[in-house]
C-alpha cells in the first residue's frame, strides 16, 4: 500500500506499509516522483538504512537533497506506518 506523506515543490513522497525482510529486520519503502515531460522521475529508497535502490530524472545534488529529507521526516514516517499498522488489527 502506498501511502501519501507530503508534497514540496511538486515532489510526491509517498510510503508503503511496514514490511520484514529475510533477516527479520523491518523497513519500509519509500518513493519520491515528480511529474515530467516524459512521465515520471523517480527515487526509490528504504528506511531506515536510505539506500537508493532506483531512480530516474533526479541530478545527483536532488537526489542528495531528497534522501537527506527523508531521513529529518523518517521518524514520522515511521511513526505514522505504526499507526497504520495499529488502525488495521
Amino acid at each position: 500500500m502506498k501511502n501519501f506523506y507530503s508534497e514540496i515543490n511538486k515532489v510526491t513522497l509517498t510510503f508503503s506499509d511496514i514490511a520484514t525482510n529475510k533477516d527479520g529486520m523491518e523497513y519500509i519503502k519509500i518513493y519520491f516522483e515528480r511529474p515530467s515531460k516524459n512521465g515520471f522521475d523517480f527515487l526509490e529508497s528504504t528506511l531506515p538504512s536510505l539506500n537508493l535502490k532506483s531512480s530516474f530524472g533526479f541530478n545527483q545534488e536532488e537526489l542528495q537533497k531528497l534522501l537527506h529529507y527523508a531521513s529529518i521526516n523518517s521518524f514520522l514516517i515511521w511513526e505514522i506506518a505504526r499507526e497504520n499498522e495499529q488502525a488495521v488489527k
